[in-house]
């Protein structure tokens, strides 16, 4: 890693002190303020909320970490569900609940999922075979979102309460007097800009089961030909009547139907007050489905499953213990540490059956994986589970192998068995060599590597990952040109990220001549740096430069942001970065005016012309002060955005949370490191809180601040277990086991 020449940033900046002054000063620092519970203060509904792109779709259920089965509220507004502002299936301001369904996305940009419909409903009508005919008012102050569980009411008093396991769910409907209980099934359900292109369902009311199968067309699924997916139920109380419907009516007394739209319904006697149902969910058949069911949802036990999620998610949220934090801060720590823990998604059954990337069932050698969001995904939520030491990020990595064995290349953004080929770059390639380097254990990394190389040189030789058919240009040029289409400079820089990542890959591996060929093009950001204006620049092919259009026109040469944005996107390379730049000083002047004109800017439905986290190009951006010598200043920048951008309210994520991303960032600005994505180096800020506990597999990470952090302090001197650290970065190796970082404050220096 290259540095800048003026770089002496944390142990040079006031210099050492005597050894004496800091046993005195050890020894009267008070102990810190108490830790709050961050599964009590964890607020689900955090990022259900927001305007235009400030939405940030998050997810209210009670999955489990990591879990196949997402069960949850699918709600609308009295005028519909705007994809946009559904992509979770909920939205904070609906007023309406459009039925339970039992796979969800947590905070995407675009809609799928949403299937196998669920309502409990007062008696069956014919309008009721379709949503706009049973959905039903929302009682507000009666929904209750817990990790772990999830209750409503609705105008009639029915209420439901739902908890879960990694494939199976348990329902509990209680009935109020006077209403003729029944339950609808909705095989046609699905989230906006999807369709269930066929389905079929079985009843069995002798013995109180129902299964069912849906093909999803959603939105992004689509994009390879849907998906499958199988539902098992069953219910503690024979139903008294069933029925099935199509588009042409009811069918009372049937007990089967094929095709799309259709669906059943069963109804108890009146007087009935509680029906539990217990169901199970399988991407593989409907056999699988039946096992998932009886291995984890055996009973209609619903305090017991629910007492079960709860112990994992009391364990999952207790690992971050953060001293001194303030009510709100839990409430907004508590959530991001659940939204951290909600995707990737199982895709396996218990019998570790799945299917492949080419959609065939096969037996796997561990857990399998899919909901990727992986451009999103290298910046945060994946650093952030490889320094928690997460136990899944061996099946992760596993996973994103066994794909591109089967289908060419590394996926770029995984749904299910297929991947959609959203966004761009060859973010999963970043994801395996980060792991790598971090310690991941692959079951053959030399193959990984292998396969994780084909997407940098091409050509992919099947539907999985893969790089757009810029590649060759790229290569001959060294840059994407504009006549490969829009996008072209950030094609670029996330090419050179990916390429960096896989040179550090290879020289740890022995292939030296990958390493210079990939190491050379992890620098390509700069083909597209054009001083005269001072920022990255759409280039033609023969090398000039296209026409300047300003640094706040979005689009064009820039995926989802402007040339403001896209200044900051080398998260890999600060310290080549600043060179560019002009040095530390200039860079430093640069960041600065970014980030006053982001404080000035009113921003429009969300949209930020200059500092943007919900779009993930410059989210390193805070970071780069400590990175160029001015660590209280990325704390100061860094205290404005968790105090202003985010909030412990349903707006309280500044944009699509992207499967955890933004909620990632907030727990590395929490702790005051952050991952140059595909490397093992970590820059070192300073922390918001005096002390933060992560415990881990391996051995916690504490960190301490003396005195506590206030404004106006900047780290003096950083210790790693006792040994000063020398300039701003930590090595993971550094932070494996037992790790003790220590932050010595002190006012900053005009």
């Amino acid at each position: 890693m290259r540095r800048l020449a003026l770089l002496t940033v944390l142990g040079a900046v006031l210099g050492a002190v005597a050894c004496g002054e800091e046993a005195r000063q050890a020894s009267s620092t008070p102990p810190p303020p108490p830790a709050p519970d961050l599964f009590e203060a964890a607020d689900l509904r955090i990022g259900t909320g927001g305007v235009g792109f400030g939405v940030g779709s998050a997810y209210p259920g009670p999955a489990v970490p990591f879990a196949l089965i997402h069960p949850g509220p699918d709600t609308r507004s009295g005028t519909g569900a705007p994809s946009f502002y559904h992509c979770s299936g909920y939205y904070a301001e609906d007023e309406w609940l459009g039925g339970f369904s039992l796979l969800h996305f947590h905070g995407t940009g675009v809609p799928d999922y949403g299937v196998v419909g669920f309502m409990p409903i007062d008696s069956m009508t014919a309008e009721k075979r379709e949503q706009a005919g049973y959905m039903s008012r929302l009682d507000r102050a009666s929904e209750v979102t817990r990790p772990g569980y999830y209750s409503v009411r609705v105008e009639s008093g029915i209420q439901s309460e739902i908890t879960s396991s990694e494939h199976a769910a348990v329902f509990r409907f209680t009935y109020p007097d006077g209403v003729s209980p029944a339950l609808v099934v909705d095989l046609a359900h699905t989230l906006t800009d999807g369709h269930i292109e066929s389905a079929d369902v079985a009843l069995d009311p002798t013995a109180g089961k129902l299964s069912a199968r849906v093909h999803n067309i959603g939105a992004m699924s689509g994009r390879f030909g849907g998906f499958q997916v199988w539902a098992e139920a069953a219910f503690d109380l024979p139903p008294s009547a069933v029925g099935t419907f199509d588009a042409a009516g009811l069918a009372p007394g049937g007990a089967s139907a094929t095709g799309s739209p259709i669906g059943a319904w069963l109804e108890w006697p009146a007087g009935t007050t509680t029906v539990t149902m217990r169901v199970a969910v399988s991407l593989v058949d409907a056999e699988g489905a039946r096992a998932n069911l009886e291995a984890e949802a055996p009973s209609f036990d619903f305090d017991a499953m629910r007492s079960a999620a709860e112990a994992k998610w009391r364990a999952a949220l207790g690992a971050l213990q953060v001293h001194g934090a303030s009510e709100r801060d839990a409430r907004m720590l508590g959530a991001a540490m659940y939204h951290a823990l909600l995707m990737p998604t199982l895709t396996s059954d218990v019998d570790l059956r799945a299917r492949d990337a080419l959609g065939q069932i096969a037996a796997q050698p561990r857990p399998r994986y899919s909901d990727l969001s992986l451009w999103d995904t290298y910046r945060t939520l994946h650093p952030w589970l490889l320094l928690a030491q997460d136990p899944r990020n061996a099946d992760f990595a596993a996973t994103m192998v066994s794909m591109a064995r089967e289908g060419g290349a590394v996926p770029v953004w995984a749904l299910a068995h297929g991947d959609t080929l959203t966004m761009l770059g060859s973010p999963g390639e970043i994801v395996l060599a980060e792991s790598a380097q971090k310690g991941v254990v692959f079951d053959d990394e030399a193959e990984a590597y292998e396969l994780s190389r084909v997407a940098a040189f091409g050509p992919s030789p099947g539907p999985i990952g893969g790089r757009d058919g810029d590649l060759p240009e790229y290569l001959r040029l060294g840059w994407v040109p504009i006549e490969a289409g829009d996008d072209s400079v950030s094609k670029t820089q996330e090419y050179a990220v990916a390429d960096a990542a896989l040179a550090r890959w290879a020289t740890r591996l022995g292939r030296t001549e990958d390493a210079a060929a990939l190491g050379a093009r992890g620098s390509s950001w700069k083909n597209h740096w054009d001083p005269e204006v001072g920022f990255f620049r759409a280039r033609h092919a023969d090398g000039t430069f296209a026409a300047w259009a300003g640094p706040e026109l979005m689009g064009g040469p820039y995926v989802e942001g402007d040339a403001w944005h896209y200044l900051w996107m080398v998260p890999h390379d600060p310290d080549g970065l600043g060179q560019t730049l002009g040095g530390r000083e200039a860079a430093l002047g640069r960041l600065r005016e970014f980030f006053e004109l982001s404080v000035e800017e009113m921003p429009m439905l969300g949209v930020r012309r200059f500092y943007w986290p919900s779009n993930e190009p410059d989210l390193s951006a805070p970071w780069f002060f400590a990175a160029w010598g001015e660590p209280g200043e990325s704390r100061r920048w860094l205290d404005w955005i968790f105090d202003t951008l985010y909030t412990d309210g349903p707006e309280g994520i500044p944009g699509n949370d992207d499967g955890g991303t933004m909620s990632t960032w907030l727990l590395f600005a929490a702790l005051g490191l952050y991952p140059l994505p595909g490397t093992d180096l970590y820059v070192v800020a300073a922390p918001r809180y005096p002390r933060v506990v992560l415990e881990r597999p391996g051995g916690a990470l504490v960190i301490e601040s003396s005195p506590a952090p206030s404004p106006g302090l900047v780290p003096r001197r950083v210790t790693v277990n006792g040994e000063a650290l020398e300039g701003p970065y930590i090595e993971h190796a550094q932070l494996v086991g037992e790790t003790l970082v220590r932050f010595e404050l002190a006012p900053a220096l005009d």
